[in-house]
């Protein structure tokens, strides 16, 4: 992995959000206690595709093909997507959160998540779990060079962890991962400006504009290579997030053995076999299968 970029990352998160991290875990505390943890889901979709959503602007190319795989996926969405498939009247069976700062709330303004199932780190804001009224699953964040983090993961070893790996698309592919899902596909995950947009329609971000990323002051912003082979401009995050991918796919065992095929038709991700989506839908979506009732089960508590 690119070391200097990784621990630029790195220690701008943790200093940016270090203290936060504390604050929001000693308030979830007595909830994380009492609330199920994410290690009730590993191995129980074993052999069952997945598919993870991101919020970038090539899954309004193929939002629509998801009503094909519900019931026949298990679909995760990424926070910031989850208003953009409620729009196209898509309920993902899973919803993963990374960040712990209070405008992720803005993500969930006006849903009702009675019938959602939320993946929250234990570090998350606690107006999100006081907000969320359907099933709630809490994990660590795996980031044993953090000292807070690790000390968080000692003290709730029984919840279980996923890899943040820079982006809440890392942690969605963890958890399909642990869950035992294969195949996997990507849609929607970017990581990359190829366009005027920015993100997906009806995100939360819609009104952003690449441009107005780009132009943003500092050297935050980077290029790399696109799954065409083009030079295309990306964050350091971005970047970073990709090189995660690339260490996870070279260095897990059964990662090798797993089908993974990026089906965003776009940007950087250029770690695994491209398939387009129609395709992985065509091919690996057609039993059906009870993707709620194994998530209740998770999420029992107790």
């Amino acid at each position: 992995m690119n070391d200097k970029r990784l621990y630029e990352v790195k220690a701008a998160t943790v200093a940016f959000l270090g203290e936060q991290w504390e604050r929001n875990y000693q308030r979830n505390k007595p909830d994380i206690a009492r609330t199920p943890g994410v290690a009730g889901l590993f191995k129980r979709f074993a052999g069952i595709p997945a598919v993870l959503v991101g919020a970038g602007p090539s899954l309004d190319r193929n939002i629509r093909l998801l009503h094909s795989a519900k019931g026949k996926a298990l679909v995760i969405s990424c926070d910031a997507a989850l208003k953009t498939l409620l729009g196209e009247g898509i309920v993902p069976d899973i919803v993963v959160n990374l960040d712990p700062q209070l405008f992720i709330a803005n993500f969930f303004d006006g849903v009702d998540t009675r019938s959602m199932t939320l993946v929250a780190p234990t570090i998350v804001h606690p107006s999100i779990r006081e907000n969320w009224k359907g099933n709630f699953i809490y994990y660590n964040k795996h980031a044993p060079d953090i000292p807070v983090l690790a000390r968080i993961s000692l003290e709730c070893p029984k919840t279980g962890s996923l890899i943040p790996g820079g982006s809440v698309l890392s942690v969605a592919f963890d958890l399909a991962f642990k869950c035992g899902a294969d195949p996997i596909a990507f849609i929607g995950q970017d990581l990359g400006y190829s366009s005027e947009k920015a993100y997906a329609a009806g995100s939360y971000f819609d009104d952003f504009r690449a441009q107005e990323i780009l132009d943003q002051p500092g050297d935050n912003i980077v290029e790399a290579d696109d799954i065409f082979g083009r030079s295309l401009k990306t964050q350091k995050s971005m970047a970073v997030t990709r090189q995660w991918f690339q260490w996870a796919f070279a260095t897990w065992d059964t990662a090798k053995k797993r089908r993974i095929y990026n089906c965003s038709e776009s940007g950087i991700l250029n770690v695994f076999p491209l398939m387009t989506f129609g395709e992985f839908v065509s091919r690996f979506c057609q039993k059906n299968v009870n993707v709620p009732w194994a998530i209740k089960k998770a999420a029992k508590p107790g």
